[in-house]
């Protein structure tokens, strides 16, 4: 690419995920020719290597220097990530039933007479919500982290991992669960993670039973918090706005039932009053 291009190309980026308070350090020489990335709100990709073909990061994620994305669709929101984690690592790139395990070889092979590595589909690793993964850990293809897992620090992950469970080693096994089986399936049918970081603020984070308490009754919106989606081929940025008013100007507007939702606001506000 042209370095001038590249450059306005950057410039043009920069200002859709500055309007969106996201971070991209890679900018677009970080990003594969077919790539749709999508970034909520608030998103942070320090200098993170992007091999996915279509992803989505949910809002107030944070992944860290190091971490290579391949073959994973779908991070939720409020997810931490550390330094060197590897997600959707490919099972099947270097085959075991073939002469040799080289991947340059088989490539070789494949442009030679057509012949694939392996006829089944890639699946695609899936991320929950408030998922926290250790530095230098490994998550393989076609593998779903439940929300509010844990991840240990160079953990081996070959299977799905449940709702907020803690799990360590090489593969990786449950050693426990976060909360009690009671608040689990409060936190997971509160849909928390749609609130954004002032309004849980005002909430018991320290305390999950009284913030099940706090949010009793309430509704909380599965809230459009804005969003930059580049495609790569040909290069494309597309900022949605996160306020109901200038998201029924974009080309897939909020669905009118939603704007007569009661604000969340108020619903804190009621729920609050109501303790």
């Amino acid at each position: 690419m042209n370095y001038f291009r590249r450059l306005w190309l950057d410039r043009q980026l920069k200002r859709a995920l500055a309007r969106n308070k996201c971070r991209l350090d890679s900018g677009i020489r970080g990003l594969r020719n077919d790539l749709q990335l999508t970034l909520e709100y608030g998103v942070k990709l320090h200098q993170v290597k992007i091999n996915a073909r279509t992803l989505r990061i949910g809002a107030y994620t944070d992944i860290v220097s190091g971490t290579e994305l391949q073959d994973v669709s779908h991070i939720g929101r409020y997810c931490s990530i550390a330094r060197n984690v590897t997600l959707g690592q490919n099972r099947k790139s270097h085959p075991l039933n073939w002469l040799s395990t080289h991947s340059a070889l088989a490539a070789q092979r494949h442009g030679h007479c057509g012949a694939p590595l392996t006829t089944e589909p890639t699946r695609q690793t899936v991320i929950g919500h408030d998922v926290w993964i250790g530095m230098d850990a490994l998550i393989l293809e076609g593998v779903t982290i439940g929300t509010g897992a844990v991840i240990g620090a160079r953990s081996l992950v070959t299977r799905d991992v449940p709702p907020y469970a803690v799990v360590t080693g090489s593969p990786a096994r449950v050693q426990r669960y976060r909360f009690e089986p009671a608040v689990i399936e409060g936190l997971l049918a509160s849909q928390w993670w749609n609130l954004p970081p002032e309004h849980l603020a005002r909430l018991p984070l320290e305390d999950p039973e009284k913030l099940l308490e706090a949010l009793q009754g309430v509704v909380v919106p599965d809230r459009d918090p804005g969003s930059v989606t580049v495609c790569n081929k040909p290069f494309s940025v597309t900022h949605r706005h996160a306020d109901p008013a200038e998201a029924a100007a974009q080309t897939t507007a909020r669905s009118p039932a939603r704007a007569d939702r009661p604000g969340l606001v108020s619903l804190l506000t009621a729920a609050t009053a109501r303790k």
